[in-house]
C-alpha cells in the first residue's frame, strides 16, 4: 500500500512538473511573438512610470521610442570608486559609450577644443530626454555659438549620483591627466534623496541595499523568488494586470511603511545642515582642484517642482499634490535649499535655479524633479549666461 501511494505521488508530481515545463515553454512563446510582432517602440510588460504618460510626449515622434530606449538602457555596471555606471548602448534617442558615459551630439573632442565636463545625478544626465534634447547638449550648441574653435561637451552625470561622486568623477579624469577647461556641477537632489533614505549626509543612495549585497547580508532566493522570474509568472501577473484594469473596483494594496530618516526620529534641521556641510565641502574641494589645475567651475542648484514659484498647469499640479503628500521629503528639501541660498552669497560660484521657471507658463515639469527638453534648454541657457559673464570679467 505505501509503495502504491508513493508511486501515485510520485506519478503526480512528474505530471505537474510536465505540466508547468509546457505553460513555461507556451508562456515563452507568447513573449517572444509578442517581441517579434509588436512595433519597436511598444512598452515592455510590466514597465512604464506615470511620467510617460505626461502630455508633452504624445507631441513628441520621438516619445515612444525614448521611453523605450530609457527601459532597455538602465543596466548597470559595478565603476571603481563611485559604484555603478550605465552599461554601454546605442539606440535612436540614447547612446551611452563604452565608458558608461552618455553622447553628447556633435562634439569635437581634439587637444584645441574648449572641454567641458558636466556632473551630477539623472537631471543632468537627461531623464525624459533624448541624447539632442539634454542640457550638455545645449550647452554643446550654446557654447559653438559663443566662441571660435571646436567644443567638447562630456556628459559625466549618472542617475542617483550624489555630489561626492561627482568629486570622485572628477578626480578620475584628472588623475587620468583629462583636465577640463571648465566643470559644471548640477546635484543636490541626490545627496537629499540619499540622507532622506539613509538619516545620514554624505552617503550614496540606496545605501542600506549596497552594504547587505555586500556584506552577504542578503536573504537567499526562495521557491517564490525563483517562480517570479519565469516567464510563466510573468504572463499570469500580465492576465491578472489586465483583469485589474477591467475591474476598477478592486482595491489596491497597502505599501508597506517607508523607512525614512523621520521615521528614525531624526531632527530635519540638523540633518539638512549635514547635508548642506557635505555639499559645500564638496565645493571647496572643487576650488581647490581648479586653482591646482587651473580650471573654472561652477556649481548650480537644479529647480524643484515644489519650489520656486512657476504657473503650475494641472497635469504639474497633480504632480505637485503627489510631492506634498509626503511630507517628510518636502521638509528636508526645503530646509537644504533654504538653507543653501541663504549661504550662497559667500560662495562666489554657486547659483541656484529655484526660480528659473517662475514666469513660464506651459507645462515644464515630467515629475518632481526632471523636465522636458524644453526645460532643459531654459536651464543650458542660463548656464551659458553664467559662463559668459564669468569669461567678460577675465577680459
Amino acid at each position: 500500500m505505501t509503495r502504491e501511494l508513493y508511486s501515485a505521488v510520485a506519478v503526480l508530481v512528474l505530471n505537474a512538473l510536465l505540466v508547468f515545463a509546457c505553460f513555461e515553454l507556451a508562456a515563452r512563446g507568447v513573449f517572444q511573438m509578442a517581441r517579434v510582432i509588436s512595433k519597436p517602440t511598444e512598452q515592455l510588460v510590466g514597465e512604464g512610470s506615470p511620467r510617460e504618460k505626461v502630455s508633452y510626449y504624445s507631441s513628441q515622434d520621438w516619445g515612444e521610442r525614448y521611453w523605450y530606449e530609457y527601459r532597455l538602457s538602465r543596466t548597470q555596471r559595478y565603476s571603481p570608486y563611485v559604484g555603478w555606471r550605465r552599461a554601454p548602448f546605442k539606440g535612436e534617442t540614447i547612446e551611452i559609450d563604452q565608458n558608461g558615459v552618455r553622447v553628447t551630439p556633435g562634439v569635437d573632442c581634439r587637444a584645441t577644443s574648449l572641454k567641458v565636463f558636466t556632473f551630477g545625478a539623472s537631471e543632468m544626465w537627461g531623464t525624459g530626454s533624448p541624447n539632442w534634447g539634454t542640457i550638455p547638449a545645449y550647452l554643446q550648441k550654446g557654447l559653438e555659438k559663443l566662441r571660435q574653435g571646436p567644443v567638447c561637451v562630456v556628459n559625466f552625470a549618472e542617475s542617483a549620483y550624489v555630489s561626492t561622486q561627482d568629486v570622485i568623477m572628477l578626480l578620475m579624469q584628472l588623475r587620468s591627466g583629462n583636465v577640463p577647461d571648465l566643470v559644471l556641477f548640477y546635484n543636490i537632489g541626490g545627496d537629499i534623496s540619499s540622507a532622506y533614505q539613509s538619516g545620514r549626509a554624505g552617503v550614496s543612495e540606496n545605501l542600506d541595499q549596497l552594504a547587505a549585497r555586500f556584506e552577504g547580508r542578503l536573504e537567499p532566493p526562495t521557491l517564490v523568488d525563483w517562480l517570479r522570474n519565469t516567464y510563466a509568472y510573468a504572463l499570469i501577473n500580465e492576465l491578472i494586470g489586465t483583469l485589474a484594469i477591467a475591474n476598477p473596483q478592486q482595491e489596491e494594496p497597502t505599501p508597506s511603511a517607508l523607512v525614512t530618516y523621520e521615521s528614525m526620529g531624526l531632527d530635519v534641521a540638523a540633518l539638512s545642515d549635514l547635508i548642506v556641510q557635505n555639499y559645500l565641502g564638496n565645493y571647496q574641494v572643487v576650488s581647490a582642484l581648479a586653482r591646482k589645475y587651473g580650471f573654472k567651475y561652477s556649481f548650480f542648484m537644479p529647480p524643484r517642482l515644489l519650489l520656486g514659484n512657476k504657473p503650475l498647469t494641472p497635469e504639474e499640479q497633480e504632480m505637485n499634490h503627489g510631492m506634498e503628500i509626503e511630507a517628510a521629503f518636502s521638509k528636508l528639501s526645503r530646509a537644504v535649499y533654504h538653507t543653501l541660498e541663504r549661504q550662497s552669497s559667500k560662495y562666489q560660484n554657486l547659483y541656484s535655479m529655484v526660480h528659473i521657471f517662475d514666469h513660464y507658463d506651459p507645462l515644464i515639469w515630467i515629475d518632481e524633479a526632471h523636465v522636458t527638453p524644453v526645460g532643459n534648454q531654459l536651464i543650458a541657457a542660463s548656464m551659458l549666461d553664467v559662463i559668459h559673464v564669468q569669461s567678460s570679467d577675465e577680459k
